[in-house]
């Protein structure tokens, strides 16, 4: 390798280091939707709908922030409404016409976000079981075509599924500050913690009571 071309690979990888470590980090928080996340701005607020995996629309917040090459979004869907919009589902097919299909729609859900990010292409470098304070979900890592790598957690949190996803170019560092900061609220805006049993029952943590008690 010539040396011209040596010394601009090493002011490229300077410069988005140096971007990645410029960004302003700071706690965003949703309590109506019952969650915090770090974003390194303020997020642009979008509300949609998403169509589920057995064809139930419901409502969703998406929360973005974009800086140069950059992309930061967590997805909020809310199922709390689920066993309502299924019984208005317009077309009923024999499988849509099941008395539990909204729970198994939100049981299914973060397993079906997940087959969803695989299929946009790129190659899946993690793909595993994780989860944030106890909160079951699922976490990926895919090389895009492009190079660059996108971060995913999708975790179910009371009727919500909580999608978060980070794109950063190749060089850049992962993004575990952005990842591992979903935080899961109460109705006061006090952050969830549980202990998690083998049978995947839970209870609430005394971290989560001191929390509450002003401890």
């Amino acid at each position: 390798m010539h040396r011209p071309t040596k010394i601009l690979i090493t002011l490229l990888l300077f410069i988005s280091t140096q971007v990645s470590a410029q960004l302003q980090w700071a706690e965003f928080r949703d309590e109506a939707e019952f969650f915090s996340v770090n974003f390194p701005g303020d997020p642009v607020i979008v509300e949609s709908t998403l169509n589920s995996e057995y064809g139930a629309i419901f409502p969703s917040k998406t929360y973005t922030v974009e800086i140069d090459d950059y992309f930061y979004q967590a997805t909020v869907i809310n199922y709390s409404e689920a066993r309502q919009a299924y019984l208005e589902m317009p077309d009923r097919t024999d499988e849509a016409a099941s008395p539990r299909l909204w729970i198994y729609d939100q049981l299914g859900a973060t397993a079906f976000m997940a087959k969803k990010f695989r299929e946009r292409g790129g190659e899946v470098t993690f793909d595993a079981w994780h989860h944030i304070d106890m909160v079951e979900g699922h976490q990926l890592q895919i090389t895009n075509p492009d190079q660059s790598r996108t971060f995913v957690g999708i975790y179910l949190h009371n009727s919500r599924l909580y999608v978060t996803e980070a794109t950063v170019p190749s060089d850049a560092l992962p993004q575990g500050l952005f990842q591992q900061s979903l935080g899961f609220l109460d109705e006061e805006g006090i952050r969830i913690r549980y202990n998690l049993q083998p049978d995947r029952s839970r209870t609430l943590s005394e971290g989560y009571y001191q929390r509450r008690r002003g401890d």
